[in-house]
């Protein structure tokens, strides 16, 4: 498979992100065991083992755009995606707004975890897979891959900026009573980086006129993973015609095996505290404070001048069976052609871990039955996230719980919804965010946001 730094700019266009924010809707469960992901203050009350990769996981993405707006089903439930003759421009196109859409995705995976009570404090020792993709991709990019190929014009792909970030961290977290109504927590995480990668077009224009492109840009590439196989080609523009300046050759360049695992390192913590009187409670909390330092052994700049690169492709547009992976090809052929990014020395650079803050309020109503408000902001420099939301959490027996909420945020409304059991030495639990996120034909994600989802099961004593 051709595996090239491209494909993390196509991940976005045409896949559903991976994972999302720890559930929001169970921030004030009393059963959830990871609720220190939300806040290191909390604990669950009892001591348990995580088990690898069904302790917990999850699912989910947010953005102006979805996975549905790329791929289409044509030809009596042939899967096609945007690029396919059969998908007008105007039925792709019609998708996106002028100016910049904006997508973000969250994922993790919790290899394993064990609570338990100890010295006064509950304390918890889990090991996590964790990433974060955000993008900022202007209306042209989407024009360029539909049209570019046969439509004269010029294409401005300046604004362009997509980042993907993926680590492993390891986590000791410890909360403790201060006095009989404030409870305080703690959490120091140790992170090896395990991929970096982003593109980032300050300025970029191409144009295609009579069969023959030129571009002109602006910006940065760079990826922190020791398997790339860096492919380079000549260039000519228009200060140095025969030039043979190095050009990274991103169709070519392959993602090989790594030679080790770390790409990077770094520290992190998480803060939190509970304020509990009787019938209310008060929380917060600051999450992710932390850097990590990376190794980018990918790594270019835009060339200067103008570049003249096309000759031109077949205007035979693909159509009939099996052409998805013919028309991945293609844009990923008319993507690597359009950067033109110089080969540089292996780049150092400081990136700062997601920091997330979260304001908490509960009510306790009745033995059973109370209502929260919970408002989150995550801060991103390419696509920042805020999140009001409110709950009732239901009790119907002291073993299972059930929590709905509605929020509103920087993508809308959304419905979620938690429930939680303890079965004996077993501790089950499932929920999500967006009970209302959209989908399309054949179950495939649409809309702004699609549904996410938490599940696991975890021993308990």
């Amino acid at each position: 498979m051709n595996k090239t730094l491209i494909s993390v700019l196509a991940a976005f266009l045409c896949c559903a992100g991976l994972g999302a924010q720890t559930l929001q809707t169970a921030y004030f469960s009393d059963n959830f065991a990871y609720s220190y992901r939300l806040n290191p203050a909390f604990n669950p009350g009892f001591s348990f083992v995580g088990l690898p990769f069904v302790g917990t996981s999850g699912s989910g993405y947010h953005g102006t755009f979805n996975v549905g707006d790329a791929l289409f089903y044509r030809n009596g439930g042939e899967k096609v995606t945007f690029m396919n003759d059969a998908v007008s421009a105007q039925d792709f196109l019609g998708n996106f707004k002028s100016g910049l859409s904006k997508i973000s995705s969250e994922s993790y995976v919790n290899l394993a975890a064990i609570g338990f009570n100890a010295s006064g404090m509950y304390n918890i020792v889990d090991f996590n897979i964790r990433g974060y993709n955000s993008a900022k991709l202007p209306y042209d990019l989407m024009r360029f891959l539909k049209e570019g190929a046969t439509t004269d014009g010029s294409y401005d792909l300046s604004g362009l900026d997509a980042h993907s970030t993926y680590f492993a961290e390891i986590g000791i977290t410890s909360s403790w009573k201060v006095n009989r109504k404030l409870t305080v927590g703690v959490r120091f995480k140790g992170v090896i980086g395990l991929e970096d990668s982003y593109i980032r077009l300050d300025r970029m224009t191409v144009n295609r006129s009579n069969g023959n492109w030129s571009a002109s840009s602006d910006g940065v590439i760079a990826s922190a993973y020791d398997g790339w196989e860096i492919a380079t080609r000549p260039v000519a523009t228009d200060a140095t015609p025969q030039s043979t300046a190095g050009i990274i050759d991103l169709y070519n360049t392959e993602f090989g095996k790594p030679k080790g695992i770390m790409n990077g390192y770094g520290v992190g913590a998480d803060l939190g505290f509970i304020y509990d009187d009787s019938s209310w409670q008060i929380s917060g909390s600051i999450s992710d404070i932390g850097c990590v330092f990376w190794f980018h052994n990918l790594y270019g700049h835009a060339a200067s001048g103008t570049r003249e690169y096309y000759s031109g492709y077949p205007d035979t547009a693909y159509h009939g069976s099996n052409t998805t992976a013919k028309e991945f090809s293609k844009m990923k052929d008319m993507l690597g052609d359009a950067f033109g990014f110089t080969k540089e020395d292996e780049d150092q650079s400081l990136g700062l871990l997601p920091l997330t803050f979260r304001f908490g309020a509960k009510y306790l109503y009745l033995n059973d039955l109370s209502f929260g408000g919970l408002a989150t902001f995550r801060y991103d420099d390419i696509c920042p996230y805020w999140d009001l939301r409110g709950n009732v959490n239901f009790k119907p027996t002291k073993k299972t719980e059930l929590i709905g909420s509605v929020g509103v945020g920087s993508l809308g409304i959304s419905m979620g919804a938690f429930a939680s059991a303890k079965l004996g030495f077993i501790s089950v639990f499932a929920g999500t965010d967006n009970i209302l996120g959209g989908i399309g034909p054949k179950f495939i994600p649409g809309g702004r946001r699609s549904p996410n989802l938490a599940a696991g099961l975890n021993i308990i004593w």
